[in-house]
């Protein structure tokens, strides 16, 4: 079984947190952009900040770890390990241009954009635990770390 690391940026703004649209083998669903640690980026922290600028076009100041979650994908014999970071600042013009030159490995982000509280809770999104906890942990102002899960 292969092991992929996965880190990830939630960047909030008042009610509303940038995610990345992906299709993937017919299905569909939002996740906060990020992707797979490799080894030019030495941590995960670094990850989050190349990810979110290869899926989104922004420049990030990446802050607490706040979300592990670990799931096993049997059917491509992987073990996910996924780490969600608290972005603290971002600029820059939101876009999908810095996905081109990766297209050859299959990319299957459609859009980046805000999605509100409201929107979250109409579509499908990974890991669930963002339309609810992120936001009481975001008003309680708690950013000690919580394990997801394993599925």
């Amino acid at each position: 079984m292969r092991h992929r690391i996965r880190a990830a940026g939630l960047l909030v703004e008042q009610d509303r947190i940038l995610m990345v649209h992906e299709s993937d083998g017919g299905q569909s669903y939002w996740v906060p952009p990020g992707g797979g640690f490799e080894a030019k980026d030495g941590n995960t922290r670094n990850t989050v900040k190349r990810e979110v600028w290869e899926e989104s076009g922004l420049s990030v100041v990446v802050g607490e770890l706040l979300f592990v979650r670990e799931f096993c994908e049997p059917s491509r014999d992987i073990y996910h390990l996924e780490q969600f970071y608290i972005v603290d600042q971002w600029q820059g013009e939101m876009s999908l241009n810095n996905l081109e030159p990766l297209s050859e490995q299959g990319r299957s982000i459609t859009e980046v954009r805000w999605l509100t509280k409201q929107e979250l809770a109409e579509v499908k999104v990974y890991p669930p635990q963002l339309k609810d906890l992120l936001w009481h942990k975001l008003d309680q102002n708690d950013l000690s770390i919580v394990h997801l899960g394993y599925s």
